[in-house]
């Protein structure tokens, strides 16, 4: 499995940050003088669902009414933003790597980072569960104690491990285990699924990614055993579900390489996504 941890440290993640390097030297937006020949924004938003999207809402306080266009994954809102010079988006900060072709902005001067998730200190912060209904079975409970344990270490290579990394011994239970939900989460739950069949090759893991509410529909339903949840419970899912944070992760403001903008406030970006600002020269 490619090694993604780089992502966390300094030197990666500025190579993503600051995509285009040679077109803006990474300066600050305060330097830039005119975005009018930058025309009409692009806005994409994620589905009804996502968790990610209830999160971005929360953090930034906007309910999305200024958007262009509605991307039904993480991989949609990326490619998305990376094939429109115009376009802006958020993704999670776990699933993006100098490779996709994106540049990730700093929100209110503050470059989404370990240290600054970790801290809470970036703006858009938000937690990564696993829920289920009822009382797990004994290779759902051995796979949990993995995630919780010997999974952590992997983890820290997607995202912000909950707790340190432990020794793991799996009981070698059998049986099949049904994931759904969350875009955002699935890379996580993916990579580990592969790594905890080294531990115990009795187990089967299936994976459907759709998005965090209809994941959570399916455990309260038993459609599925684990429901991937990358935004937090309802009250009346809490009610229904019991659920393990399992990682922390941030979410990224995403544009084209060609976009000089380095930098946005949250008043900004609520802006942008309330549709106060259509074009990028009315950014101010």
């Amino acid at each position: 499995m490619k090694k993604r941890a780089a992502r966390w440290m300094g030197s990666a993640l500025a190579a993503v940050v600051c995509t285009a390097v040679l077109l803006t030297g990474c300066q600050k937006q305060e330097e830039l003088q005119d975005l009018s020949g930058m025309g009409t924004m692009v806005i994409i938003g994620r589905e009804e669902g996502s968790g990610t999207r209830t999160e971005f809402e929360n953090c930034i306080g906007t309910g999305e009414s200024g958007t262009s266009t509605t991307a039904d994954s993480t991989e949609e809102m990326v490619r998305t933003v990376r094939e429109q010079k115009n376009a802006i988006g958020y993704a999670a900060i776990g699933t993006l790597t100098a490779e996709s072709g994106v540049k990730v902005l700093k929100v209110e001067g503050i470059i989404p980072e370990q240290s600054t998730i970790e801290k809470k200190k970036y703006p858009l912060c938000r937690n990564y569960y696993l829920a289920y209904s009822g009382e797990l079975s004994e290779v759902e409970q051995d796979f949990l104690t993995y995630i919780m344990g010997a999974g952590q270490k992997l983890v820290s290579e997607y995202g912000i491990p909950v707790k340190k990394a432990s020794v793991f011994l799996s009981d070698q239970s059998q049986g099949l285990i049904q994931i759904n939900g969350s875009s955002s989460e699935a890379p996580i739950l993916k990579a580990l699924a592969e790594d905890y069949k080294t531990y115990n090759s009795h187990a089967q893991i299936q994976i459907e990614v759709t998005d965090s509410t209809t994941g959570l529909n399916k455990a309260m339903d038993g459609s599925c055993d684990l429901a991937m949840s990358s935004r937090e419970l309802k009250d009346y899912e809490k009610e229904l579900l019991k659920s393990q944070v399992i990682a922390t992760d941030g979410i990224a403001i995403i544009v084209n390489p060609e976009n000089p903008v380095e930098n946005l406030s949250v008043e900004q970006i609520q802006a942008i996504y309330d549709g106060k600002y259509r074009t990028w020269g009315e950014l101010k």
